[in-house]
């Protein structure tokens, strides 16, 4: 470790010497030598990295202290007169003699310092020259490193895809026109699979089994959805069939007016998501970045079933988002139609968010890859609890909305 000394004093920046390097530990880390620079204005002094050998270290020492031995005298003489220059520098008529005397000042410095930083400049220009050096292959060295770690997630995303591939085999055509995933739901099997099938996804019967098993868990969440949707049908209808019995309007947060009843949710109870929120078995992930799985599921606390002036009924829910650079918030009605809302309660998709970014790198379907002894109780204990809320509009006097 070095020290470099600069100094911002333009008389020795005329002289062509604007750093000095000194060696602590060569000096057993005595810096007393340097007492008499330090001691002036305009210097700086900081820490380099400077790759030498001791010999070389203690050569540079020595050529150092023999151009401070010259340059401290100097300095000192030249602060003495500027110092006088300016002490006089508001007296009438002095301005002329203040500027020669300074010249002269300057002449004579340079006169007394030039060859001391001529002698200097070697050892200057060497150790700067290894720095330089040194940062060189610091910056290599980076290089190369980013184009490993390039060159292996390249790697790992081709494996990557090369494992999508795979996955994709089940909706590819067969021979005869269905693909894998269609023979499951239709309870099939080929007596033969392709060769070329066989070569992709490796030990048949194990894909075969997840295949089976995707099916399960896609007719698990179909008839979740198809239950949800239908008693959302179901209510509206004998809301309207009596007459619309405990309709509100609702205006407050968003400003603009809906009619409708509040239902209100419970979904404490439900089975554990934790075993979808995992990396699926045997899929790389060495092309991803940090971050986490997300199994998404929509389970508001309340949503409004409302009645549109056409006569359609429908659900709205409550967003906001910050405007004014956060300062505020604004409110609005997130509408959604009864089927899209029946499917956005039961997860359909496992996706991979960044931790620096949370952008979604990676977006799997999730009954592919969910084990249905966890995914079909779970859709099944969503779908109870939903149906739950909404029958109870026409079981019970309808509740408030709390805010």
């Amino acid at each position: 470790m070095a020290l470099k000394i600069s100094w911002l004093n333009h008389a020795i920046a005329d002289a062509g010497l604007v750093a000095l390097y000194w060696f602590p530990e060569e000096a057993g880390g005595d810096e007393s030598a340097l007492a008499g620079v330090l001691r002036f204005s305009r210097v700086s002094r900081t820490r380099v990295q400077v790759p030498a050998a001791p010999r070389e270290r203690a050569a540079w020492n020595a050529a150092a202290l023999v151009y401070l031995g010259e340059l401290i005298s100097a300095l000192a003489e030249l602060e003495r007169v500027e110092d006088r220059v300016r002490r006089w520098r508001r007296r009438s008529g002095s301005r002329r003699w203040g500027e020669a005397t300074r010249r002269r000042a300057g002449a004579a410095f340079l006169d007394r310092v030039e060859p001391a930083a001529d002698a200097y400049r070697p050892v200057r220009e060497a150790v700067e020259r290894r720095i330089a050096e040194q940062e060189a292959e610091r910056v290599e060295a980076g290089r190369r490193a980013h184009r490993e770690q390039e060159r292996r997630r390249e790697e790992a995303r081709a494996r990557f895809e090369a494992w999508e591939w795979r996955q994709a085999a089940a909706d590819r055509p067969l021979p005869g026109g269905s693909t894998p995933r269609e023979l499951a739901a239709r309870g099939e099997r080929p007596q033969d699979w392709p060769a070329e099938l066989r070569e992709t996804v490796g030990d048949v019967d194990a894909w075969w089994q997840r295949v089976l098993a995707a099916v399960r868990n896609e007719r698990a969440r179909e008839e979740a959805v198809r239950t949800v949707a239908a008693a959302v049908t179901a209510t509206a209808g004998a809301l309207e069939a009596a007459g619309r019995p405990g309709i509100g309007i609702v205006k407050d947060r968003p400003y603009e007016a809906r009619h409708g009843w509040w239902v209100h949710f419970t979904w404490s109870g439900l089975p554990d998501t934790t075993p979808f929120l995992g990396t699926p078995a045997g899929m790389p992930t060495g092309h991803l970045h940090a971050g986490r799985w997300h199994a998404g599921g929509f389970h508001p606390d309340r949503v409004l079933l409302l009645r549109k002036p056409s006569g359609v009924y429908g659900l709205a829910v409550v967003t906001s988002e910050n405007i004014a650079n956060g300062l505020a918030t604004r409110y609005k009605w997130w509408d959604w139609e009864i089927d899209r809302f029946a499917q956005a309660l039961v997860p359909d998709r496992l996706a991979y968010h960044t931790s620096h970014t949370y952008e979604v790198s990676v977006r799997l379907p999730l009954v592919d890859h969910a084990d249905p002894a966890v995914y079909v109780p779970y859709a099944d204990a969503v779908a109870r609890r939903a149906t739950a809320a909404f029958r109870a509009l026409t079981s019970t006097p309808a509740r408030p909305d709390p805010a």
